[in-house]
């Protein structure tokens, strides 16, 4: 498990209205039914949680673990631990 996974879990289910015990990181967003505008708020959302930029970079985000793994990477880059 990544730093950011279980923030990033709680974030998530809170957004989608679903219980956190129903994602893990190898949830695919489809299948919960995150849309490209949810992923771009999460991402807005996960900025401010840890005060770090992420700005335009939107790599391919399919399972939850993806977006963790890019905040943990933008974390490590300013030196930031969750």
């Amino acid at each position: 498990m990544t730093n950011s996974l279980p923030t990033v879990i709680k974030l998530l289910a809170k957004s989608l209205e679903v219980s956190e015990e129903s994602i893990t990181g190898q949830t695919e967003l489809e299948s919960l039914g995150a849309d490209s505008l949810t992923v771009v708020e999460l991402i807005f959302d996960l900025e401010e949680e840890f005060n770090i930029q992420v700005g335009d970079e939107r790599p391919s985000l399919v399972v939850v673990q993806d977006i963790a793994d890019q905040i943990d990477r933008h974390l490590a880059a300013s030196g930031v631990t969750p």
